[in-house]
């Protein structure tokens, strides 16, 4: 009872199983196809380059500093200073057009001038907020001046009313001593 166990190996006692050995022809065809793994990944980087867009590669659009009237300055992306300006034609009136000036800047200017514009509208925002905190201190101030001067008012109002009752009863006593004297 001395079986040999079943393997995984395809050659058999009597034949080639299904490899490269086997003939070409019959149940047992196993030739394989030549793989052609090169056109596979040069497909496949064709198609990821033409997928793919770049958000922080290079762009090949220039950079213009525009100054516009009643508007200011910016930076705008264009290929050419004659497609920004057929571009702000459409855009802008025709009484403004003649302000405009477009200038040519390179990376590292465009970069500093939206530093400055930031450090410029940040020191604004410090100086509005040191104002509007002064303003709140004022007006905390005087809400408690208002305060105290209507305490004041209230407490002598009430000495007024005080006195006024002390008067009225001495009118009263001296009122009665008086008709019963009489």
């Amino acid at each position: 009872m001395n079986e040999d166990a079943p393997t995984m190996s395809t050659a058999t006692a009597g034949g080639a199983g299904f490899s490269h050995s086997a003939a070409a022809t019959g149940p047992n065809a196993g030739v394989d196809p030549v793989l052609k793994f090169r056109k596979k990944l040069k497909k496949r980087k064709q198609m990821k380059e033409s997928n793919k867009v770049q958000p922080n590669g290079p762009s090949k659009l220039f950079q213009y500093k525009v100054s516009l009237p009643e508007v200011g300055e910016t930076i705008v992306f264009a290929n050419s200073p004659a497609e920004l300006t057929q571009k702000l034609r459409l855009l802008i009136n025709h009484r403004y057009r003649g302000d405009i000036s477009i200038e040519r800047v390179n990376r590292g200017q465009a970069g500093k001038f939206f530093m400055d514009k930031r450090t410029k509208s940040l020191a604004n925002v410090k100086e509005s907020d040191d104002k509007s905190a002064q303003q709140a201190i004022v007006q905390q101030k005087t809400a408690l001046e208002k305060k105290k001067v209507l305490m004041k008012k209230q407490a002598l109002q009430k000495q007024l009313q005080n006195k006024v009752q002390d008067l009225k009863k001495k009118a009263r006593v001296g009122g009665n001593k008086g008709e019963a004297d009489s």
